[in-house]
């Protein structure tokens, strides 16, 4: 990953080189420099260090996935780091190049900024995620930028949802406010107000999902009701399946699709909208509401209620791809206390399979896909055992 994080950075001054601190000049402007953070021995971000504060405030990200061990530790190193920038000590400085992102960003927020810089691990959305700060190291931005054609997608579906989103008002719930959309080099930009939880949150369990604020998304958008088989959405989850290359997977696949539509029936279904990766680590809770974050898999029109599933499903399973035992246990707390089969939790946690088996698979066959296909081979050995009850 420090080469991908370190190649990543050099781009966002196209032509631009990435070397140690201290290396003899050479007559090529200083860009930005960087401190790099470790995880273990894994650089995970890049800091920048042209004020103290915004390097504090780099290390300072907290969600509801985050222990109250790690908040601590997390604003200890933030309020360490600001007092004593030296303790940043593997620093690395980007030289040479064309003007780049942070000229770009300047001008749309019509401040100079700095920027710190991530990109996750090792996955079909992998993208750099920057943290924007202005001159006096105050948090201004989040930026996403599309990086291949994947997350290019994902950036704009991300700023259509924000755009749909962001205007409501909402009693519960909190989205990142839509700054702008914009372009760089071709390459699409996503910019969103901050959400700054409290570092000193109101824990909660993890595995709980926040219903109120689930429930209020989903009834923001909400249609009338009508059976599966009549949605747009059930259309949906058909062309994807049949658009899969793998034979073998599209025919698994349909054929427990086919078993989901005779056990639905006919009955009504409740219709609304979900956020599609609700997890503990992308939101924060703050007093009363909750800040949620990370927007790209959103969607309307879909059956009520998916939120909830596959915020427990993660919560439980945390750390790794979980197996078709670890699905189906997580949907089986859910389901309390109505456990009947073909029962709502029943069917409700039926079609949460197929929508993030549809998603799961079409991502498997994107270059990076490799990343996520155990997880589905899981979840469709889950919804093929779930089915065929």
């Amino acid at each position: 990953m420090s080469a991908a994080l370190l190649e990543t950075v050099s781009q966002l001054w196209p032509g631009a080189d990435v070397v140690p601190a201290g290396t003899v000049r050479d007559g090529r402007p200083v860009r930005a420099q960087y401190a790099v953070v470790h995880r273990g021995s894994t650089p995970t971000v890049l800091v920048p260090l042209e004020s103290p504060v915004a390097a504090g405030a780099s290390l300072r990200r907290i969600s509801t996935a985050s222990t109250l061990w790690d908040s601590a530790c997390r604003v200890a190193a933030g309020v360490a780091v600001r007092a004593l920038p030296a303790l940043l000590r593997h620093r690395v400085e980007v030289r040479g190049g064309d003007d780049g992102l942070a000229e770009h960003l300047s001008a749309v927020l019509g401040t100079p900024v700095s920027f710190s810089v991530s990109i996750g691990t090792a996955r079909v959305n992998r993208k750099p995620v920057l943290q924007v700060f202005d001159a006096r190291g105050r948090c201004r931005a989040f930026v996403k930028v599309g990086w291949s054609d994947h997350t290019c997608a994902d950036v704009d579906a991300e700023a259509r949802a924000l755009a749909l989103v962001a205007p409501r008002a909402y009693e519960h719930l909190v989205p990142p406010p839509l700054l702008a959309r914009t372009a760089w080099r071709g390459r699409p930009v996503l910019v969103t107000g901050p959400l700054q939880p409290p570092p000193w949150q109101r824990h909660r369990s993890s595995w709980t999902p926040p219903s109120a604020a689930m429930d209020e998304l989903c009834a923001s958008f909400a249609t009338p009701e009508a059976p599966l088989a009549d949605s747009p959405w059930w259309r949906r989850q058909w062309q994807a399946a049949g658009g899969l290359s793998d034979p073998l997977l599209r025919g698994r696949l349909g054929r427990a699709m086919e078993r989901v539509a005779e056990v639905t029936g006919r009955r009504p279904l409740a219709w609304g909208a979900w956020h599609g990766d609700w997890t503990p680590w992308n939101m924060a809770v703050a007093g009363d509401r909750v800040l949620l974050w990370d927007w790209e898999r959103f969607e309307t029109g879909v059956p009520a209620g998916l939120d909830q599933l596959h915020y427990v499903v993660n919560a439980l399973n945390a750390g790794g791809p979980a197996s078709p035992e670890g699905i189906l246990w997580a949907l089986t707390f859910t389901a309390h206390p109505d456990r009947s089969l073909g029962g709502e939790p029943h069917v409700r946690s039926l079609l949460y399979l197929v929508a993030i088996l549809t998603r799961y698979l079409t991502l498997a066959e994107v270059p990076g896909g490799e990343h996520i296909a155990p997880r589905a081979r899981q979840a469709l050995v889950a919804l093929e055992r779930l089915a065929d009850f």
